[in-house]
């Protein structure tokens, strides 16, 4: 899909950086970080987390600020002479640091460096002034959500559900429906998002079940997100997708359990689960039998416990398929690496060695399939 807003050159206008405004409600800014008393200061060492914003001091002080890259701004209810950049906080960050470094305190030597190898310090900024932040949502939407320059899927996730119309008579999926007409997107993708998001809520409000070092920084959200696409899972949560109301009758304990089981860490500082796909898989196969999702939840490690599961003929060609994928992406390494580790020719005898046994194997059940 082609985004149908097409921004017209002619109502660019010139605004001195001094009346640009950070905005605190940007989506990128975590929950626990815009309930604090933002300044100007404070965000701006925020967003210098993000190495990013050093490579874009550097393109802007070498290069200038590109118009096609012009700032989408409202006009600052509190203060009508200044404007609050809804969209372009990352630029406008880097054009603040380019033009007066006091405000990093981290990242100080990386800025000077940026300032003593470039020249250009813009200060009267191309910008889109709209009259309120509705009328950009549409272009935001498009833009960070399915177009080219995405967000995380938490920011996304933020956003999406900053949109969700008041209407209280609406339920997920008629707002589902509405969001992804705004924004060109699947009603299906946009409801499992806003449903992930709602389980987000849920675990901040309980605060984050009192894990170690979890908070809406260092949450995973897209675990939530992927884990809504397996059957067993939504089962184990007690989450019906397909209905206008998913979370209606969800368990909570289940979702401290599967909170616990993504983020707790061991004794290695290691979580029991990571929700990569493979994971997620063998996660659904074993939330299946519910004698082996007990020895999960009482301690049993991932592997142990899939190892319980009746396997099927789709999760050994699925496990096939991943060592396949796996020796692909070293055998990509292999010419960049100087020096080996020395047990990998033995592994590597090994990987041989037990290929030709499944692969006897196989052919044993198979009179008719030469390999």
């Amino acid at each position: 899909m082609e985004n149908k807003k097409i921004v017209n050159i002619d109502k660019i206008e010139k605004i001195s950086l001094d009346k640009l405004q950070l905005d605190i409600k940007n989506p990128r800014l975590p929950n626990s970080f815009q309930k604090q008393d933002l300044n100007k200061k404070m965000i701006i060492n925020w967003m210098l987390q993000d190495a990013s914003i050093i490579e874009l001091m550097l393109a802007i002080g070498q290069n200038g600020f590109f118009i096609g890259e012009s700032l989408l701004v409202i006009k600052d209810e509190l203060n009508s002479n200044n404007y609050i950049v809804i969209e372009g906080n990352r630029r406008l960050t880097s054009l603040f640091l380019l033009n007066d470094n006091s405000f990093a305190d981290i990242h100080t030597k990386k800025i000077q460096k940026v300032l003593n190898e470039t020249t250009e310090r813009p200060n009267l900024i191309p910008c889109i002034v709209f009259n309120n932040r509705d009328e950009i949502t549409e272009y935001l939407g498009y833009r960070h959500i399915t177009g080219i320059k995405t967000w995380g899927m938490l920011e996304k996730a933020r956003y999406l559900s900053s949109l969700v119309p008041i209407d209280e008579s609406k339920n997920i999926q008629e707002q589902s429906r509405e969001l992804a007409k705004k924004i060109g997107s699947r009603t299906d993708y946009v409801k499992r998002v806003l449903v992930a998001y709602n389980i987000y809520e849920m675990i901040q409000d309980r605060g984050f079940f009192k894990i170690p070092k979890l908070d809406d920084t260092s949450i995973h959200f897209n675990y939530f997100a992927d884990s809504l696409r397996h059957e067993n899972i939504k089962l184990f949560l007690n989450i019906k997708i397909e209905e206008n109301e998913p979370l209606n009758n969800i368990s909570h304990k289940s979702l401290e359990e599967l909170t616990k089981l993504f983020f707790e860490k061991n004794l290695q500082n290691k979580s029991r689960v990571l929700g990569n796909s493979d994971n997620l898989t063998k996660l659904n196969k074993i939330f299946a039998n519910e004698e082996v999702t007990k020895k999960l939840l009482n301690g049993l490690s991932l592997e142990e416990s899939f190892s319980l599961v009746e396997i099927d003929s789709d999760t050994f060609h699925n496990e096939i398929e991943s060592s396949l994928r796996n020796l692909k992406t070293a055998n990509s390494y292999i010419h960049r690496i100087k020096i080996h580790n020395s047990s990998d020719i033995e592994t590597l005898k090994e990987v041989v060695e037990l290929c030709r046994v499944i692969r006897n194997s196989i052919q044993n059940k198979s009179d008719d399939w030469e390999i």
